[in-house]
């Protein structure tokens, strides 16, 4: 599957990021990679070194080959990976200036829980009443796809009856943003990215993500809220998502995601899409299909399985090397010492 076909004309081009956890030389020699690329593309026609750990390799490829997702699928993908320490990314684009510099994003989307932020909301407001197993047991699964999504978001409500309506004050003093997060948004901001956080948490927390790290929209589920009762002699949650808010399951996100480019007047190939979990795979797929970067970032396994690509980098900034940006860009445009190297 993965053989070019000598006699295919290239079409397009193959660009391959590849990440090592400190080296890339130490953890993957360059004879290494060129001999194990060239015998699958009709040659390199470039490749940069992004930062001391980061290789980015254009290739010319052939047009009867397969798409990027399913090229990374190939077992001699995980092969090299798993020899070498290393994650590869894969990405096809036909404009060849563009290719070997940096490749043109417009919008991104992003999931919220155990993505933008290290935390998964509902499991922090089950916290604040003592049902913090049995929410999180059914938000595990969830999230590996064993359950379905909206199914599952409405038992896990129900357990919440009687949390504090005004817990979102002290839960934005405890969230913590992953690694990265608010460097990539700023630097997104930087060269005009559109960006939007589409989560299956709740509204309260998406609009406030949405205003710490500048992003343009949010959507999330709305909980509703009812005053002090008997049973509760404080403003409180009612186990019940409000009726007249749709619920953002695995197909809104999706439906989402295709309005944004809609309305913006941006092509799925020109689209980065980052999500976690089950729920994340319908926007995921959406994008890689179209031509664009579907990430399954830090994801569960199932996920990181079917995603059209994934990556497991400590610094969700590491997205910017995939667009062809040097460390060092990506530190002008973060204000970030850590980037500032050569």
């Amino acid at each position: 599957m993965f053989a070019a076909n000598g006699d295919s004309p290239p079409s397009t081009f193959l660009i391959i990021t590849i990440f090592a956890q400190t080296n890339i030389d130490e953890a993957l020699p360059p004879a290494v990679a060129a001999n194990f690329l060239m015998a699958r593309t009709l040659g390199i026609e470039h490749q940069t070194k992004l930062s001391p750990r980061v290789l980015r390799l254009c290739h010319l490829y052939p047009s009867n080959s397969p798409s990027a997702s399913v090229l990374r699928h190939d077992p001699e993908v995980a092969l090299l990976e798993n020899n070498h320490s290393v994650e590869v990314v894969l990405h096809l684009h036909a404009d060849k200036l563009e290719a070997v510099a940096h490749l043109p994003l417009k919008l991104a989307v992003f999931d919220m829980d155990s993505t933008l932020i290290n935390q998964e909301v509902i499991d922090e407001l089950a916290r604040s009443i003592g049902v913090t197993p049995s929410v999180a047991a059914i938000t595990e699964r969830a999230m590996a796809g064993e359950l379905d999504f909206e199914e599952s978001l409405k038992a896990r409500v129900k357990l919440l009856k009687g949390v504090e309506a005004d817990v979102w004050t002290d839960l934005k003093e405890s969230i913590t943003f992953a690694e990265g997060a608010p460097l990539l948004c700023r630097a997104l901001a930087r060269i005009g990215v559109k960006m939007a956080v589409l989560s299956g948490g709740f509204i309260p927390m998406a609009d406030w993500a949405k205003g710490e790290l500048g992003l343009d929209h949010a959507h999330a589920n709305h909980l509703v809220s009812a005053p002090p009762s008997p049973h509760h002699p404080y403003p409180h949650l009612t186990g019940d998502l409000h009726p007249t808010h749709p619920i953002i399951t695995a197909a809104a996100k999706r439906s989402l995601l295709l309005s944004y480019c809609e309305t913006y007047k941006v092509p799925l190939a020109q689209t980065l899409c980052v999500g976690d979990g089950a729920n994340d795979l319908d926007m995921l797929k959406e994008v890689g299909e179209g031509g664009g970067w579907g990430i399954a970032f830090k994801a569960k396994k199932k996920v990181q399985e079917m995603a059209p690509q994934k990556l497991n980098s400590e610094s969700l900034v590491d997205l910017m090397f995939l667009f062809g940006y040097r460390e060092s860009e990506i530190g002008e445009m973060t204000k970030d010492s850590r980037y500032l190297r050569g």
